[in-house]
């Protein structure tokens, strides 16, 4: 009767024992083999994205025309207008490195000495002394501040 009595108990609830969590329980139970599965499911899946409740409209952004214009040096197209120096010639274009190059080679450069941009349209040729301080030997302006100022206009119209 004992029995009996007991087993109305537990059909209503009474001495039950405390739920515990199963969702723990089944974690704890994962072999490392479901571990891995699991973290190459996440690694494959596609990103969640955030509900943010409104979508932001699309950024655009509006491509640079860069105009195709020639090396006045060696006469190939210069891929980028803002790295390249304003010619002798009025309209014309030189890249960097071909003034460079055309420095080094006009100038007696001695091996310990080098061709170098200063800023504004000016080269200089410089050298390292003994303290290891760099020291001007030749300053050679190569475009005059009216050109550099219309090369800064130049490009500055073309980022727009």
């Amino acid at each position: 009767m004992e029995k009996e009595t007991e087993k109305k108990e537990l059909l209503q609830g009474k001495n039950r024992p405390a739920k515990r969590n199963t969702k723990n329980r089944k974690k704890q139970r994962r072999t490392k083999e479901a571990k891995a599965e699991v973290a190459e499911k996440k690694l494959t899946s596609a990103p969640k994205r955030a509900k943010t409740g409104h979508r932001r409209p699309p950024i655009i952004v509006p491509k640079v025309q860069e105009p195709l214009v020639l090396c006045h040096l060696c006469g190939k197209p210069i891929d980028a207008i803002a790295q390249a120096i304003k010619g002798p010639e009025v309209d014309t274009f030189i890249h960097f490195d071909c003034v460079l190059r055309q420095i080094s080679e006009e100038e007696r450069i001695l091996p310990h000495q080098k061709v170098s941009y200063i800023g504004r349209g000016v080269f200089a040729i410089v050298e390292t002394n003994s303290e290891g301080q760099i020291e001007f030997v030749k300053r050679i302006p190569y475009e005059t501040p009216e050109r550099f100022q219309e090369m800064q206009r130049y490009v500055e119209e073309r980022k727009r």
